[in-house]
């Protein structure tokens, strides 16, 4: 059994960047008030924690958990959003600290770790979360943090921005602002310069078609063989040129 359309597209729609879910106890409700409560299976929004989406326990797979079932709305919205992965919420390891972030590939990070209460950087934290294995580097030098460079920027994920191959794509989104604005999230665009691809912005300029080759006349050098043209013996007549 698939799970069911009307919540796979409400997490789809839902504008928290990292689309990561966590469990959440079982819950009984009202359906029908001539019947008995119906126990459903909910999951939270691990970025906002305030958007909690739940499913009959009769309209999902026989013996889905709330864990499985957040695995599972985590691993849509990644595929969906063209992550290579995401985490988000508090975590426990080392004093505890909260962080959400996903990642493109390509040293390209989307990360925001404001809610901490202390003065480090979303990239001080990103890499605290490499240091302990909540997410692995996809190069060793992603423990150096002079090699990241940041842009804050809110971002809107009711609708997916892709592809994204580069930061100029996400720049260039209508979904988003280089101001706060209601439904959008804060995050820092980060970027892993040794892997990053080179955006439209950065790249070099396509290299000119080289120029068609001057037409050589009588008393000419060729540039190629070095002979002057000149009018040359064939087996029967003669034909102007060099020696090439």
């Amino acid at each position: 059994m698939a799970l069911p359309a009307a919540l796979l597209a409400a997490v789809e729609r839902h504008s928290c960047f990292t689309g990561c879910y966590r469990s959440e106890s079982e819950v009984q409700v009202c359906i029908d008030p001539t019947q008995a409560l119906m126990p459903t299976v909910p999951v939270c929004c691990s970025d906002c924690l305030n958007f909690h989406p739940a499913a009959l326990v009769s309209l999902l797979p026989l013996g889905m958990t709330s864990y499985a079932l957040a695995n599972a709305l985590t691993a849509h919205v990644r595929a969906l959003r063209g992550y290579k992965w995401a985490t988000g919420g508090y975590h426990t390891a080392g004093t505890g600290f909260w962080l959400n972030a996903a990642y493109y590939g390509n040293g390209l990070f989307l990360v925001d770790a404001a809610r901490n209460r202390n003065a480090r950087t979303d990239v001080d934290m990103l890499i605290e979360a490499f240091q302990h294995g909540i997410v692995q580097p996809e190069d060793p030098r992603m423990l150096d943090p002079a090699l990241y460079t940041t842009e804050l920027a809110y971002i809107n994920m009711s609708r997916p921005i892709v592809p994204v191959r580069t930061k100029h794509d996400l720049l260039t989104s209508p979904q988003r602002s280089a101001t706060p604005r209601q439904g959008f999230s804060r995050v820092s665009i980060v970027e892993f310069q040794p892997l990053v691809v080179a955006g439209p912005s950065a790249s070099a300029q396509a290299a000119k078609p080289a120029p068609p080759p001057r037409e050589l006349k009588l008393g000419d050098t060729c540039p190629t063989c070095g002979a002057t043209v000149m009018e040359r013996p064939l087996f029967s007549g003669t034909f102007v040129g060099c020696l090439c």
